[in-house]
């Protein structure tokens, strides 16, 4: 999706998925469509629009008569505040209109200067729709479908969706894009497990339809019949069907099922197919009026982009395995391919010569001729969070994209191939693919999800590090798995190195238990050597046997970046009441495995969280993270009361690198979902004022077998390895002081006692004038002998009570089947200060 929803225990996956896998029952109601559109059949789309809605028009081809050209157009850059992963739609003047997890939704006129904006509620990561009464309608996280004047932002009318409880949902996120129906008629997908039919004028509900999950499908609205077709995030065919056609009275007219999200759109062909692609890796082609799987062609990843198709039938597919297929369209049959580096999640858009446009995890914007030959390419994003899951909108005279970067991209059409872009480096013309030679290569593999070519002269002694493998056969990239049982990765000089590989198989990591140490020449050398497994057994994207393809022995030496002589730049209180040193994490990113961003990029990019420091030295001390929230109208983050995030570090800063780590295992609630962690590793370098001089890396990792509920599926749906079991996900975060970086105690805490009653560690407060609804109220303990904090599901385990005037009274950690080390410090920690300290002892 896009944004990172919820899930259980589900460990990544719930951190990474807005779904509930609920077996509930849809009800029904739709949309137009029949059997095979027909030409001569409209919807109400902005007249003159060249790109009016996400996939361009009714039949979700991505295709416009639109032809390129070698004069106009505009090359420009507008920048937001955060990423985007929604599609600009265009209108007859030339406006560009697309959302960002800013939370705003911009209107920009065709020079890149802002005409419009609207904040809202939450991020937008969906796309907007032109009619023809001059209106733009769009989505946002915070639950309203908005209608506005597209010329001024007038309000026309704003629409709440219903409460997510309603369908026992989870959040009611807009998520999905906006569609319309030849009466004109609104498809709003809404994450509440609600798909409605709105009113354009007055968005009264004409009907809705109950789903088995979110919806991100932009539903396909045939406009000869008014028929409603539609993919559903329902991940186990188990517990029902996650692709729909509906009648435009709401019948049902058949289903289908799979093991995967279906958050494509449907492309309606004019022989009456239904196609679309789902996370278990399939391209699937379905007869339209009767739901017969006619064919199916299966990547070697999961699919989250949208089909196109081109003049001559051609199916165009971009897959997550990064590769784009022109595939024939009478039986699914493969007609070529074009590889990339990356994960593709942009939907492609085909000009009205068949040349094929779309955006990829490099950063780079690809330009194919019909045949799948490169055209040109422009790397539009040098930073280092660089994806282009958005996808390409075709204007008259220009191609307009957006990325994770939260900058807009105006491309004049042809621009690589004109006189004055000879000396942009940016650009390439016809050069091939540009992969690695036939054979098994490991790549280096940066935390924004990068393979490099040549890997980087120096690293850091505690930094994590990412191999990804890829695997060439006769110039085309092949299904190739790291065999978890045959892999071997030594340091030179030795090291005690922890190596986990992805549930994926695709890649693997490799930290070191304690900072790595230079040979007298200086570097550092990691070898890594193994077999790799072809040919395997395939239950969607769950991947188990195989044959040994073949093996690698690669060998990475590095140099160590030298020693900072900074001492650590935040306080650490050496009781209650000092000062304290306290950080925000943001701008989350997992890009590894590939499926994360494609459930939740977006949302990774909304978290924030506070850390701060409680006890401890200089070189090691204890830090406690808070779930953070931005503050209403304004883009500043505060803590959330409420929130069930609530986790220990353990923290060492030496010779200006800082570790932040949690091993022993937690729980916690992120965006409505439970999510369990056996390890957390955050690692960067800081300054001699504590701000950090490169992004941090993340790693995390669960063991699925360890999920109650939930372990099952992820393994059924090839998210866990199926050699080790574990779910390990790479990526990164932003680190930066919150505020001034200086957090004080806060008044009023009141008198606090600390007790072992039972199964639990209560702290009593008398006397605070703190209060439940402002503030985030935990306990911390810390073994006193080792001076190691516990592992205990804090943010799950912790319950509050209140006096009658709001203020906390009790703050209770459940400690059930834990013994206690025979002295314990507890924190009673308020937001992430630790307020009051005492002592208690073995229950």
């Amino acid at each position: 999706m896009k944004h990172l929803s919820h899930t259980s225990s589900v460990a990544l996956a719930a951190l990474v998925v807005p779904f509930a896998l609920l077996p509930l029952l849809p009800s029904c109601s739709s949309d137009d469509a029949g059997a095979g559109p027909a030409k001569t059949a409209t919807v109400p789309l902005a007249p003159d629009s060249p790109w009016p809605k996400f996939r361009a028009n009714a039949r979700q081809d991505g295709r416009t008569s639109v032809k390129p050209s070698t004069t106009g157009g505009s090359l420009w850059t507008f920048p937001t505040g955060k990423g985007i992963f929604s599609t600009p739609v265009i209108a007859a003047d030339g406006t560009i209109y697309v959302g960002s997890a800013d939370r705003t939704f911009y209107a920009l006129n065709a020079d890149g200067t802002e005409r419009w904006s609207l904040l809202t509620g939450e991020i937008i990561d969906s796309s907007a729709l032109l009619d023809d009464k001059g209106r733009v309608y769009f989505g946002s996280g915070d639950g309203h479908l908005y209608a506005r004047d597209a010329a001024t932002g007038a309000e026309v009318w704003t629409f709440a969706a219903d409460d997510p409880s309603v369908n026992s949902a989870l959040i009611n996120w807009f998520e999905g894009n906006v569609a319309i129906g030849p009466d004109g008629t609104l498809y709003v997908p809404n994450d509440n497990f609600s798909v409605y039919a709105l009113d354009r004028d007055t968005a009264e509900v004409k009907w809705k339809m109950k789903m088995f999950d979110q919806t991100w499908s932009l539903p396909a609205v045939n406009p000869a019949t008014g028929n409603v077709y539609i993919g559903n995030n329902n991940m186990l065919e188990a517990l029902g069907p996650n692709t729909f056609a509906y009648s435009p009275t709401g019948e049902r007219l058949w289903d289908a099922k799979s093991n995967g999200t279906v958050a494509a759109s449907p492309l309606l062909t004019e022989d009456g197919k239904v196609i679309l692609g789902g996370f278990d890796g399939f391209l699937r082609a379905y007869d339209e009026g009767t739901g017969e799987l006619v064919w199916s062609f299966g990547t070697r990843d999961h699919i989250y982009a949208s089909a196109g198709q081109l003049a001559d039938g051609t199916i165009v597919q971009p897959s997550a395995d990064g590769t784009v297929y022109g595939l024939d369209p009478s039986d699914g049959s493969k007609r070529w391919a074009f590889d990339t580096l990356e994960a593709l999640r942009s939907s492609p858009a085909i000009d009205g010569d068949g040349n094929i446009y779309f955006g990829s995890g490099q950063g780079r914007l690809f330009v194919l001729n019909p045949n799948g030959t490169l055209r040109w390419s422009i790397q539009l994003i040098e930073d280092e969070r660089n994806d282009l899951n958005a996808s390409p909108a075709l204007g008259k005279e220009a191609i307009y994209i957006a990325g994770e970067s939260g900058e807009i991209f105006s491309v004049p059409f042809d621009y690589c191939m004109r006189a004055e872009a000879a000396s942009d480096t940016r650009c390439a013309v016809g050069t091939g693919e540009d992969l690695p030679q036939d054979g098994a290569t490991l790549l280096f593999t940066t935390q924004l999800g990068a393979p490099v070519g040549e890997a980087p002269s120096a690293i850091d002694a505690n930094q994590t590090l990412a191999f990804s493998l890829y695997v060439r056969e006769a110039g085309d990239t092949t299904l190739a798995l790291l065999d978890s049982d045959n892999l071997t990765v030594t340091a030179d000089p030795p090291a005690d190195l922890r190596v986990e590989v992805s549930g994926d198989r695709r890649f693997l990591t490799v930290f070191p238990s304690e900072p790595l140490t230079a040979d007298a020449g200086g570097k550092v050398t990691i070898h890594i050597q193994g077999q790799y497994l072809v040919n395997p057994d395939r239950n969607g994207l769950a991947f188990s046997g195989g044959s040994v393809g073949g093996t690698f022995d690669d060998s990475f030496a590095f140099d160590l970046r030298p020693a900072e002589s900074s001492p650590f730049a935040m306080q650490i209180p050496a009781a209650p009441g000092d000062p304290s040193g306290v950080w925000e994490i943001y701008r989350l990113a997992a890009p590894m495995p590939t499926i994360m961003p494609s459930y939740n990029q977006i949302g990774f990019d909304s978290l924030h969280f506070l850390l701060g420091v409680v006890e401890g030295t200089p070189d090691r001390f204890i830090g406690w993270v808070a779930g953070g929230m931005l503050a209403e109208g304004e883009n500043k983050t505060i803590i959330d009361p409420s929130t069930r995030a609530l986790f220990p570090l353990e923290m060492r800063y030496e010779d200006g690198l800082l570790t932040a780590v949690n091993e022993g295992g937690f729980g916690v609630e992120v965006m409505n979902a439970t999510v369990s962690f056996n390890l957390f590793r955050l690692t960067t370098r800081l300054d001699s004022t504590g701000v950090t001089k490169e992004t941090p890396r993340l790693l995390v990792s669960t063991t699925c077998s360890t999920i109650e509920l939930y372990g099952p599926f992820l393994q059924t749906l090839g998210l866990c390895n199926s050699q080790t079991d574990i779910l390990s996900v790479f990526g990164a975060a932003l680190l930066r002081k919150h505020e001034t970086g200086v957090q004080q105690s806060p008044s009023g805490v009141g008198e606090v006692a600390f007790a072992v009653e039972g199964d639990a560690v209560v702290a009593t407060v008398t006397g605070s004038g703190v209060k439940l609804d402002e503030h985030s109220l935990g306990l911390l303990l810390v073994d006193a002998t080792t001076g190691s904090p516990m592992s205990l599901d804090y943010g799950l385990s912790t319950s509050r009570d209140a006096a009658g005037d709001g203020t906390v009274s009790k703050i209770t950690l459940d400690v059930e089947g834990v013994t206690l080390p025979s002295e314990v410090r507890a924190y009673l920690m308020v937001d992430t200060y630790p307020a009051a300290m005492g002592t208690i002892g073995a229950n």
